[in-house]
């Protein structure tokens, strides 16, 4: 390990800290022990991209997010910064969507993105550019994106590759229930939560997520962590509470192991970086299926 690199634990990341464990959203919680923690990396050129391991989705299904390197942005937005106006230089930041629009075979005009406001509504490609913090889809849509430093994307999807959602579930809107409204809505569309698979993308985990009492007191004890700053919410594990809550069967949920803040050369984070850094996108897109 290199000195000062950061290793995560249960209760903090700790410069210089021994190896350990990776940190995981289940030891203590029996009941979502089935809920498996994995990720897949491929590279595209210079890109990185993380999506859930193969196999989680059917096929048509994509949820993508592409990691902060293979871009042109340079000082606190090295270097593929996806945000527009937080201090990067807009050619920059364009020609870093193009990138990542050439790899994934997106039209030039980009994602469909909803302007997000840590709530809970979640709305069809036709309303895109409203306020909302989540899209519900079916097989043939437009791709969709949403923005995060920290805040876990999530993506619903259907067995049959039908249907889905991509939401942005940061702390309000978990506590909210953005996930367990995506789940009745896919019920109302005919799709029984038994039959929905989860995938929650890379985002700040317990050991980087200390929380004062006025935001603790909003969620249960069983996904509040013991922290050397007080307590640390767990935001996969209150996701997934949310999603089991809703009917979604625990082996059907899964969460990236990577943590925003502690890897800085792979991810930006809002918590990090006190709010002087990039964005990434979550990208999520429903192929046509056959029949």
């Amino acid at each position: 390990m290199k000195q000062g690199q950061r290793e995560c634990y249960d209760t903090g990341c700790r410069p210089g800290s021994r190896p350990g464990r990776r940190p995981s959203i289940l030891r203590s919680t029996p009941k979502v022990g089935r809920l498996r923690i994995v990720a897949k990396e491929t590279a595209q050129g210079a890109l990185a991209l993380w999506s859930p391991i193969e196999g989680l989705f059917p096929p048509g299904a994509r949820f993508v997010f592409p990691k902060r390197r293979g871009g042109v942005s340079d000082g606190p937005f090295a270097s593929l910064n996806m945000g527009m106006d937080i201090g990067d230089e807009r050619e920059n930041v364009l020609r870093n969507r193009s990138i990542v629009f050439g790899a994934l075979g997106i039209k030039a005009a980009g994602p469909l993105r909803v302007r997000q406001v840590h709530g809970t509504r979640v709305v069809g490609p036709e309303d895109a550019e409203t306020d909302a913090d989540g899209f519900l889809l079916r097989a043939g849509d437009p791709w969709t994106a949403v923005s995060a430093a920290d805040c876990p994307p999530v993506a619903l999807v259907a067995r049959n590759g039908a249907h889905g959602a991509l939401l942005h579930s940061g702390w309000r809107g978990t506590r909210d229930g953005i996930a367990a409204g995506a789940v009745r809505m896919l019920e109302a569309r005919g799709i029984p939560a038994s039959e929905i698979v989860v995938s929650i993308g890379p985002c700040i985990h317990a050991c980087c997520y200390p929380v004062g009492q006025e935001v603790a007191r909003e969620f249960s004890e069983e996904v509040l962590k013991r922290h050397p700053d007080g307590v640390a919410l767990d935001l996969p594990l209150a996701i997934a509470r949310t999603l089991e809550e809703a009917g979604v069967r625990g082996a059907a949920i899964l969460a990236a192991s990577e943590c925003t803040s502690c890897d800085a050369s792979s991810f930006f984070s809002h918590r990090r970086d006190r709010g002087v850094t990039g964005r990434h996108w979550a990208l999520f897109h429903l192929a046509p299926t056959s029949g």
